[in-house]
């Protein structure tokens, strides 16, 4: 299931300037604190709009898009969400224009489903959530709850499970997955006289054929398989002859198997062709298919016993009923042979694109493998045009098919597929004629087939383990629904309630870890009457309902918490992460630690965000997570430069070169040469003088230079006497600086200047290596120096 890796925000909502979150590889839970209207809930809003396109709490009139954009982001550039996935290359970009246009960039097609995935998931929860859900009548919480478990929908509910059953069966990936693992099977079959599943049979097959050769070692695993090739290039008197022969023996095997497929893709191509055009030149037909369903329901209603007028059900119209009955029953069955059309053209499509794609693959494989290959100047040059004519034929057929437009190939297609093939097969012949000059003794030719057999044989076997993984992750959808469609008859009536009972169980749980020892238990969701569903409790062993008539504040808000969790952990399919947004108003202390508690007990191996503009529930949270392996930032609202995640250095540097030569950044270069000092005196235990609280914080840079030369000159002397110090003392903004509120703007060259002065003053007390600043209390061994974490930086210090 999905977690996230990172999150960018930039231009949107209180964001001015980048806002990055780092999750690690490792998709590390995260709590962030921020005051009241410091803009923490821009990170929530940003994913609810990555995902969903839209706001909940903003899309209403008058909001909605406008809302989204920074209100300082200059005309002309986007409002952009950045998102990344755990797993392998999942992640894309979302923008918003100037204009209001929305636009999205996903990394590739596993992203798109992980994103679609995750659009139905539930993911996050505000304050305003838990109370909007429990001010809700009991009809109205069922429809919620309905929402969320598909109970709406239970009368279509058999036809939906067996449509989403038909569509994984045809869906082109799984299609694709088998037609290239029934392939690879007969390649196998066809050139060693088996198939060869996976890894460890495919080194107990090598084992077999190079024992002939004995080569006094036997091929166990990974180390020995490479040795034996080592081995079988060693035989005879030219390594560098069997090596060649090897590869031109796979050149023409792999030109061979091309030209071969390229003669099966011209064929499909004309017969979907062919099938899809006809079918696009009757548009107007295939656009009545979306009648399907409304004719297939009038003909229930006019064929049942109960209907007996000469009237259309619909339009109220005169009509002769066993006229309409027939009418009704001819146009079906036209739309069921225009259907069966569509789905034949759709199933060639399918075969097409995987044809495509297996060509475009291959190609790029010949092109790009065998540069090493001299003398194969044309095959190379004829690959290379043809995967980019290919490429455009693929978006090309997918839109013709998606718009139900004409298909037509991209200009040259056909003659350079052609080419392709001839080159294919003249490289291929040329292959096995340059391998027969070589001259190779038997042994060598035996070595040298032996080597090339195993090489593409393990490239056989990597690609069916891969078709084999997606088969097997359908296959286990597939039978997970063919088992649910068979139950579903048995237990369609108790089907709510069957549900309700299950979230309950979480729930009662959930609630008594909150709660424990009080008067409050058996914490469950029923139905009441036919179109409600409530929440119902044993208060003092009595069964009570609805909530509000016995329970504070506090303990409604945990109902609407556990709810939630409850929902995310039964019903999500795709995410495994969840934001809590501002959900502890009315906690007390001690059911703040149980949540907590409660998350780490039962959502262990989830990612939890959490966000907060309480400093005390930040703290518990730091005290109670940080050992489970928790990050922990804050934000603040940091005036037109919008929100700032920590206040770091990085993060300031970027918005001062962003906001270089358009906007007035004094204010941006004073708060980065404090933050730096602050940084480096803390490191060295610089002393200052005391203050108390928040005032310790606001240290201005002229004293900390003060007391950092100080300290300087008695642990470190020489480098009291760098220049950066007197650079810095004579500079625009320390010269010049007498409040926070300094008037005197630094700009042009000046803001350069500082800069490096800055950069100067981080590379005396910081390693380059660990990137780390130099502290005091690392010791050098023997030496009168202190050094970074590394080792590798030091400075003398008495």
């Amino acid at each position: 299931m999905t977690k996230l890796r990172k999150l960018a925000v930039s231009g949107f909502r209180g964001a001015r300037f980048a806002l990055p979150l780092d999750f690690s590889n490792k998709s590390k839970s995260l709590a962030i604190f921020g005051e009241n209207a410091a803009g923490k809930s821009t990170i929530t809003d940003a994913l609810e709009w990555f995902l969903t396109d839209r706001v909940g709490h903003l899309w209403r009139e008058d909001c909605k898009q406008e809302a989204l954009r920074h209100v300082l982001i200059a005309d002309g550039e986007d409002s952009t969400v950045a998102v990344e996935f755990n797993g392998d290359s999942l992640a894309g970009e979302k923008r918003l224009s100037s204009a209001l246009k929305t636009s999205i960039d996903l990394a590739n097609d596993n992203t798109r489903a992980v994103v679609e995935g995750l659009q139905d998931d539930r993911i996050i929860l505000r304050h305003a959530d838990i109370v909007a859900f429990l001010d809700q009548q009991k009809g109205a919480k069922r429809k919620a709850i309905a929402d969320i478990i598909g109970y709406e929908e239970i009368n279509k509910f058999r036809d939906a499970i067996q449509g989403t059953l038909n569509a994984l069966k045809r869906e082109p990936a799984y299609t694709g997955a088998k037609t290239n693992a029934e392939t690879l099977a007969g390649d196998m079959v066809r050139d060693v006289g088996q198939i060869v599943p996976d890894r460890q049979a495919f080194l107990t097959f090598a084992q077999n054929i190079v024992a002939p050769f004995k080569l006094g070692s036997e091929i166990t695993d990974e180390a020995t398989f490479a040795e034996a090739v080592k081995a079988l290039n060693a035989i005879g008197n030219s390594e560098e002859k069997i090596k060649k022969a090897q590869r031109l023996d796979q050149l023409a095997k792999s030109c061979t198997a091309l030209a071969a497929d390229i003669t099966t893709f011209v064929r499909d191509v004309e017969a979907f062709v062919t099938s899809y055009n006809s079918l696009a030149k009757e548009r107007e037909s295939v656009n009545q298919l979306r009648l399907s369903d409304f004719l297939n329901k009038g003909q229930t209603v006019i064929e049942s016993e109960d209907y007996i007028d000469d009237a259309c059900p619909f339009c109220l119209s005169a009509y002769e009923l066993g006229a309409l009955q027939s009418e009704v029953a001819k146009r079906i069955d036209a739309m069921s042979a225009i259907q069966k059309r569509l789905d034949a053209a759709k199933t060639l499509k399918d075969a097409v694109l995987q044809a495509i794609l297996s060509i475009e693959m291959q190609a790029k494989a010949i092109g790009g493998s065998y540069t090493d290959v001299t003398g194969f100047d044309d095959l190379s040059a004829a690959t290379k045009t043809a995967r980019k004519l290919l490429r455009a034929a693929h978006q090309g057929l997918t839109a013709a098919f998606d718009g139900l437009t004409v298909c037509e190939a991209p200009d040259g297609l056909d003659d350079y597929i052609a080419r392709l093939q001839h080159c294919c097969e003249t490289g291929a012949a040329k292959a096995q004629e340059e391998a027969g000059k070589l001259g190779l003794s038997e042994q060598e030719q035996k070595a040298a087939t032996t080597l090339s057999s195993l090489r593409t044989l393990e490239g056989q076997v990597q690609d069916y383990e891969r078709a084999q993984r997606v088969i097997d992750a359908y296959e286990a959808q597939i039978l997970t629904l063919d088992a649910v469609f068979e139950r579903f008859v048995t237990v369609q009536n108790a089907a709510l309630q069957s549900v309700l009972d299950t979230i309950s169980a979480d729930v009662g749980k959930f609630y008594a870890k909150l709660h424990p020892d009080e008067s409050v238990d058996n914490v469950r969701l029923t139905m009441v009457g036919e179109e409600g569903v409530e929440f119902q409790y044993a208060f003092h062993c009595k069964e009570v309902q609805p909530p509000r008539k016995y329970l504070s504040e506090s303990h409604l808000n945990s109902l609407g918490v556990v709810l939630f969790l409850a929902n995310a952990r039964i019903f999500n399919t795709q995410a495994k992460f969840l934001v809590l947004d501002d959900i502890v108003t009315s906690f007390d202390t001690s059911h703040r630690r149980r949540l907590l508690r409660l998350l780490r007990d039962e959502f262990s191996d989830w990612q939890i965000i959490i966000l907060t503009h309480e400093s005390v529930w930040f703290e518990i949270i730091k005290r109670e997570m940080a050992q489970h392996g928790w990050k922990f930032h804050e934000v603040c609202a940091d005036g037109p430069n919008g929100i700032v995640l920590d206040d770091s250095p990085a993060s300031l540097k970027e918005i001062i070169a962003q906001k270089k030569g358009k906007d007035d950044v004094t204010n941006d270069l004073r708060k980065l040469l404090e933050m730096v000092l602050k940084e480096i005196c803390a490191s060295l235990e610089v002393k200052v003088a005391f203050r108390f609280n928040e005032w310790n914080e606001k240290r201005m840079a002229d004293e900390l230079i003060s007391q950092l030369k100080s300290t300087l000159g008695d642990k470190s002397p020489d480098l009291k006497k760098d220049a950066v110090f007197s650079d810095l003392a004579g500079s625009a903004l320390v010269a010049n600086l007498v409040s926070h509120h300094n008037a005197d703007k630094i700009v042009g060259e000046d803001i350069d200047v500082l800069l490096e002065d800055i950069e100067k003053l981080v590379s005396l007390f910081s390693c380059p290596e660990c990137e780390r600043y130099i502290s005091a209390r690392i010791e050098v061994p023997g030496e009168r120096a202190i050094s970074c974490k590394c080792g590798k930086t030091q400075i003398p210090w008495k």
